[in-house]
């Protein structure tokens, strides 16, 4: 049931937001690879911002930080959209829902690093697909 949770959240955030501020882009594709962020927006600096809506029943003591697979992720889509802040929008459920937002800035560094991860394990997949 966290699956039907997590994609009631995204679409509601979706279109909360389409009228508010972010927007979602739909599938954007770097290098073979597919992307599809859950909406994109510019902060108050005018630099592009990628959201990400989350609902989980993780602890609220848990940030986005702390799950590889969220910072892997949205990390990827930095690179698509070259950018690289991101805000996650989580809605903890746990005894009692909370809501938190946190709003995390990437080094090109991080970025760079995770994309050659990502292309790395796409070639092995592919390979692998290939010759097993």
């Amino acid at each position: 049931m966290q699956f039907e949770k997590g994609w009631l959240w995204e679409t509601t955030l979706s279109k909360a937001f389409a009228e508010k501020a972010a927007i979602r882009i739909g599938e954007i594709e770097c290098d073979g690879i597919t992307c599809s962020p859950d909406g994109v927006a510019y902060n108050d600096a005018g630099e592009l911002v990628v959201e990400e809506y989350k609902c989980t029943s993780f602890s609220v003591d848990k940030t986005p930080a702390d799950v590889w697979k969220w910072m892997c992720q949205v990390k990827g889509y930095c690179k698509a959209l070259n950018t690289t802040k991101c805000v996650f929008r989580v809605l903890h459920m746990m005894f009692v829902p909370v809501y938190k937002v946190w709003e995390i800035e990437f080094t090109q560094g991080e970025i760079d690093e995770n994309w050659a991860a990502i292309l790395a394990q796409a070639s092995t997949m592919k390979n692998g697909v290939a010759n097993g």
